[in-house]
């Protein structure tokens, strides 16, 4: 009678399958935690700076203000600005006229509301919740917003008694003021400058250091 012999795993050989697979976590979920944070860092810092550079380029284009506020409802069929919002809260940008804009010279100044004047370019959702609870602006407006003017300057709106759009955006998350290589933060530092060009700044020693007003991550 013949004898068959059947095969398997050693109760040693489980164990130590199971011990390389939790090195081997141990080792790749932190860095894959990492990346994950490091793509939406990067992702919400774009569309904040996309959104700055359409706001800016079709104020020139069409000869008319054209503003970026924070938004607690930029899905609306009819968003507003937010008194009191922030820009994590989301945004639109809008064509930003008191009568109508054509032709050119005719738009008026700029109210900070979305009326029967003006057009919505673009919108955008809140930040999640890990960079939404780290951001902050300079200066520190209520409300918070950006104009351009048809220079592609920042325009200060007359409606808002001068009060000067926000200058500064920090993107901060849970790893703070963190060198992810090469001398790379972990947060983000968006600046516009005085002709109205946006910049990000990823360096540390950017980010952390005095020419900051935001004081860092």
């Amino acid at each position: 009678m013949d004898t068959k012999y059947h095969s398997g795993f050693t109760l040693i050989e489980l164990m130590t399958t199971l011990l390389v697979a939790a090195v081997v976590l141990g080792i790749g979920l932190p860095a894959f935690n990492q990346f994950i944070a490091t793509n939406q860092m990067a992702s919400s810092v774009n569309d904040l700076t996309s959104a700055l550079h359409l706001a800016r380029t079709e104020a020139v284009k069409r000869r008319a203000s054209v503003t970026l506020c924070a938004s607690a409802n930029p899905e609306a069929a009819a968003p507003t600005c937010d008194n009191g919002g922030s820009i994590a809260d989301g945004w639109i940008v809008f064509v930003d006229c008191t009568v109508a804009p054509p032709p050119a010279g005719t738009c008026g100044q700029p109210n900070y509301a979305v009326d029967a004047n003006d057009v919505v370019l673009a919108t955008h959702t809140a930040l999640i919740a890990n960079l939404a609870n780290n951001f902050s602006t300079n200066p520190n407006v209520d409300p918070a917003y950006v104009t351009f003017a048809p220079t592609g300057f920042p325009l200060a709106i007359p409606a808002l008694g001068g009060v000067q759009p926000i200058t500064d955006f920090e993107f901060c998350d849970q790893r703070g003021n963190t060198d992810v290589g090469g001398n790379v933060a972990a947060g983000r530092w968006i600046r516009i400058s005085p002709t109205g060009r946006p910049q990000i700044y990823r360096n540390v020693d950017q980010i952390q250091g005095g020419q900051n007003p935001l004081n860092g991550c």
